[in-house]
């Protein structure tokens, strides 16, 4: 109940923000919601004993979200900028020697991994009723994620990656994949004309089972830190990293779907 009360109160603001924000104001969110989450990833690397560069690594993924913001005009001077930065965030730091590339990968990984594919989402506001279309993708990963949820914990019976999740199962990762697939059916129906129902329906499940190779890989970061949830900040829902994962892995692929074939 925590769960469902929590995400009803959260999608209105959310869905308020997609479509009726400026762009400024999405930039915000997206910074505000990146940010947490990559907070929280230095906070479970930190429990390996490779604590990694926290403040540098909020800093630098801050500045790649705006270099989507102004649509990747700036990639080539931010990758200078996280490159000598983070070797003098060791200098400046540390003296351990035999961990300094597990430090520097560590965090520019955590960088890429939430700013550099939550970024994707500035991309895709900038494209003609790009708010429609960000809608559109949350039904897909809320509506999959929803369905993999319920009908996977009370029906099912076969580990779809012991290793890495052992309460995720088969049967929970197809009614998973069939409901982005209602997802499909119901944007296209609703608000998205201008997209044949073919397309939305490749849409749906070429990124609803991307999705869930998010929720999967979160899985394994979260598996060999040892903890359960990303965060405790959400109740019911642990934390920010824990909400967008499956968005995380969803979003660059609807760019290039979108960009290559629509």
């Amino acid at each position: 109940m925590t769960r469902i009360l929590i995400g009803v109160t959260a999608i209105p603001v959310v869905v308020g923000v997609v479509y009726y924000g400026s762009p400024l104001l999405f930039l915000i969110f997206v910074a505000a919601v990146v940010l947490a989450a990559v907070y929280e990833y230095f906070a479970m690397i930190g429990r390996t004993g490779v604590k990694g560069f926290p403040i540098p690594g909020m800093v630098l993924s801050f500045l790649l979200l705006l270099s989507f913001y102004f649509e990747g005009r700036f990639f080539v001077e931010w990758g200078l900028v996280a490159g000598i930065s983070l070797f003098a965030a060791w200098f400046i730091r540390e003296t351990n020697v035999k961990i300094a590339i597990n430090q520097i990968a560590y965090t520019l990984f955590g960088i890429l991994y939430v700013a550099g594919f939550g970024g994707y989402y500035l991309l895709i506001r900038s494209f003609e009723h790009g708010e429609r279309l960000i809608f559109f993708l949350f039904l897909i990963v809320w509506l999959g994620d929803t369905a993999a949820y319920y009908l996977g914990k009370n029906f099912g019976k076969n580990p779809l990656a012991r290793t890495i999740s052992p309460k995720k199962t088969v049967e929970g990762a197809v009614a998973g994949i069939v409901g982005s697939l209602m997802a499909g059916v119901v944007a296209k129906v609703w608000f998205l004309d201008q997209i044949a129902m073919v397309h939305c329906l490749l849409v749906a499940l070429i990124c609803g089972t991307i999705g869930q190779f998010g929720d999967l890989a979160e899985s394994l970061l979260k598996r060999q830190v040892g903890v359960k949830d990303s965060s405790d900040l959400i109740p019911g829902h642990g934390g920010v990293l824990d909400r967008i994962d499956s968005l995380l892995f969803a979003g660059p692929v609807f760019y290039c779907y979108f960009k290559l074939v629509l």
